[in-house]
């Protein structure tokens, strides 16, 4: 493991943590604008939370003076390019099942069309560095597309891409095991490899404990997400419960439903706002449970939407069984809400417990609706969350997080060009 090497890793409440700071040489390249190639099969309006940072990431990038083209996946009605806030985006052929679901069939047919489009693209631009979302299936490309490996790469790691991460699909540890030689070649080519949270970090440490891993954790964006001037809630009315995920079972939607129907009925309204697979299973769910007129299944939005869905509630819950560092608690605390979430993967290290919100144990409902309980009787206490978390949000910059990842870029450069160049040189030796 690498503990000897970063004493003092872990990451300073939620700001971006690169550790080490700037080598000399990369002073140099500091000023120097960058060509970026950003890969993600997920790109807004398609996906989810990776989708968001990885806009927010190239937004952030062009707005300091830098070159971003984005290759993602397409979906109906979609351009096939077009330049959102300054960001070159070329979308291809994805059979994706829905926006928030990509399946087996998506990744693979985004990895066929994207390495068609980035051939092209290679021969027309020059990159600086090339940075992929996620291992699999993205990475996947530097195995497909030779010129591609010959640039300085940066891979993020975002969860799903991390073996070990989601134990509630069946599938996915499955194709993990057999992708095991492939994983591990994309992840010993990347110059460098970042994950969003210490929880992720560490699971990928014991996936392949030799190759050390930094962390840089999401941001929020806190002008487009606040708090109402006042939240108030009108006694006698019941509290507005909000979650905002995709509907799998990794989300572990279906213990929050079992929740609601242990509480009286005029307690709570509970909005699933998210779409995807079990979608009819949990609607079907909650039916079983006789809690349908508590529960509405509001559906997917784009994040461009949702500050208004968060403006509306009283409390945020994230029961997930597994998390990296979730876009929609970083919202919904900005937003000013109390959250309920499951202490998982690097939620702890995004609410504080007692301060900003309640962490119970996973795939626990009787805990969940303790704490809703718990929360639905002490209004203080949920006003005194909520101005806690939006505090705690208001230094969690997207400016920070894109300068520590061209921090990064500047380092696979560099190692990058190390890497190299004892091969050049033995060329030009033996010529």
């Amino acid at each position: 493991m690498l503990e000897a090497r970063r004493a003092h890793s872990q990451a300073s409440g939620l700001r971006p943590s690169v550790e080490g700071g700037p080598a000399p040489e990369m002073c140099e390249m500091a000023a120097a604008r960058m060509r970026v190639l950003l890969l993600n099969y997920e790109f807004p309006p398609v996906g989810g939370g990776a989708s968001t940072a990885s806009f927010q990431l190239a937004r952030s990038l062009v707005s300091s003076g830098h070159e971003v083209h984005v290759v993602t996946s397409r979906m109906s009605g979609s351009p096939a390019y077009e330049v959102v806030a300054g960001i070159s985006v070329w979308r291809v052929f994805s059979w994706r099942n829905d926006v928030q679901d990509c399946g087996l069939s998506g990744a693979a047919s985004y990895v066929l069309s994207a390495s068609r489009r980035i051939s092209q693209l290679l021969r027309l631009y020059r990159y600086d560095v090339v940075h992929y979302f996620f291992g699999l299936p993205t990475g996947a490309l530097a195995l497909t597309l030779p010129r591609l490996r010959r640039l300085p790469s940066v891979l993020s790691l975002r969860g799903s891409d991390v073996p070990g991460y989601d134990r509630s699909s069946g599938m996915l540890p499955v194709l993990h095991q057999l992708l095991h030689p492939v994983s591990r070649h994309i992840w010993s080519s990347a110059d460098r490899i970042i994950a969003n949270s210490a929880g992720l970090r560490g699971l990928a440490e014991s996936f392949y404990p030799d190759r050390e891993i930094q962390l840089i954790p999401n941001a929020v964006s806190t002008e487009l997400f606040h708090p109402l001037v006042q939240r108030t809630h009108a006694g006698g009315h019941p509290l507005r419960v909000l979650c905002v995920a995709r509907l799998i079972a990794r989300k572990g939607v279906e213990d929050l439903l079992q929740a609601v129907a242990k509480l009286p009925e005029e307690k709570i309204e509970l909005v699933l706002q998210g779409s995807g697979r079990d979608a009819e299973l949990l609607e079907a769910r909650a039916s079983e449970l006789g809690i349908t007129d508590r529960v509405r299944f509001a559906g997917f939005r784009p994040q461009s939407q949702l500050a208004s869905v968060y403006s509306q509630a009283d409390i945020f819950v994230l029961p997930s069984h597994s998390e990296s560092c979730s876009m929609a608690l970083l919202e919904a605390m900005a937003s000013g809400l109390p959250v309920i979430a499951t202490r998982v993967g690097g939620t702890p290290e995004l609410v504080a417990d007692g301060d900003g919100g309640i962490l119970v144990p996973q795939r626990d409902p009787g805990a969940l609706a303790k704490a809703l309980a718990q929360m639905c009787g002490q209004p203080e206490m949920r006003w005194r969350m909520g101005r806690f978390n939006r505090r705690r949000t208001e230094d969690c910059s997207w400016k920070k997080v894109s300068n520590a990842y061209l921090d990064e870029y500047r380092r696979a450069i560099e190692a990058h060009r190390k890497r190299t160049q004892p091969a050049t040189r033995g060329r030009e030796t033996r010529s």
